[in-house]
């Protein structure tokens, strides 16, 4: 059999995906913006022609990005793929949580009422099992054994908050069902912390607080886990329309509803949930875990072929 012929990708590309792989996880929104920044940015770029002044006597364009976004994850995965069994996945979830959004405002400039739409997720996954392609993208990039089981854990622990309507999902299982995919579980960042002393076996006694930390917060950044709604949490807390139409008085009350959502959060802590990361990689691991199939969104493939 002959062997397979990977074209290289061009340096808009591989900036794009770079981006990527540092942001684990974008949203449709921010992905959009960053494809549109870094065509811009190559704009100006002179397209190379074939006597190789550049060093490139192929005269490939280097700004080549696609006719459009999905062309572009198209182009990068047919590279991908074949090389290092890698690709952008795409699934759509329930849109993100933004602490800091105390008005209700859509994110990503999504208009009214975009809170109850489903949210594109892409992210660099792994579909091979091998330990190469996994250092790259599946697994937490600097988590030990101990770590790896404290995931494990976690993940076992919010797929039984998500799936028995108990614990400190409540409201926030409420405001999820809505949707027909995603874990509606949700714990404390105390909860989690506390969690290292189920850790059984050779895990046993093996993770102190500050490490459990640690291992917390690099499960966010990567985006294995995600901030949720705090259970009860009011979905909006007044009238933005008449926000608009006073600045002094639109900002009083501004400050007056994220002044509101600071004491929530201060009395309710802050909660946790599956993230979209990990519903891309390791779907089969959470439908082992009683997680119930139909709510697993489904992969999004991209293919310029």
């Amino acid at each position: 059999m002959a062997p397979t012929t990977i074209a290289p990708l061009s340096n808009s590309q591989k900036l794009f995906l770079q981006r990527l792989l540092v942001a684990h996880t974008l949203t449709d929104g921010d992905l959009k913006k960053l494809y549109r920044a870094i065509r811009k940015t190559f704009s100006d770029v002179d397209v190379p022609g074939g006597d190789g002044e550049d060093g490139d006597a192929s005269g490939r364009d280097e700004a080549y990005m696609g006719t459009d976004l999905g062309h572009c994850l198209g182009l990068i995965n047919d590279s991908l793929m074949p090389a290092f069994n890698l690709e952008i996945a795409t699934v759509a979830l329930p849109p993100p949580y933004d602490p800091d959004d105390a008005g209700g405002e859509p994110s990503d400039g999504e208009p009214s009422g975009a809170r109850r739409r489903l949210v594109k997720y892409h992210s660099v996954v792994n579909r091979a099992g091998d330990g190469v392609a996994k250092s790259h993208a599946a697994g937490p990039s600097r988590a030990g054994p101990h770590e790896m089981a404290y995931f494990r854990l976690a993940l076992e622990r919010l797929v039984e908050r998500g799936t028995d309507g108990g614990g400190d999902g409540g409201s926030q299982q409420q405001q999820q069902q809505q949707f027909a995919v995603g874990c509606p579980g949700s714990m404390t960042r105390m909860d989690l912390i506390n969690l290292r002393t189920d850790l059984e076996g050779a895990h046993e006694n093996k993770l102190g607080i500050s490490e459990t930390q640690a291992a917390l917060d690099m499960l966010v950044a990567e985006k294995w886990l995600v901030q949720v709604k705090p259970p009860g949490e009011d979905e909006d807390n007044g009238d933005d329309n008449d926000d608009d139409d006073d600045e002094d008085g639109g900002s009083r009350r501004k400050r007056k509803r994220s002044s509101a959502g600071d004491r929530r959060k201060s009395l309710k802590g802050t909660y946790y949930g599956i993230g979209p990361r990990t519903f891309m990689e390791l779907g089969d691991f959470l439908k082992k875990s009683g997680f119930p199939e139909e709510r697993i969104p489904q992969t999004i493939l991209h293919s310029a072929k």
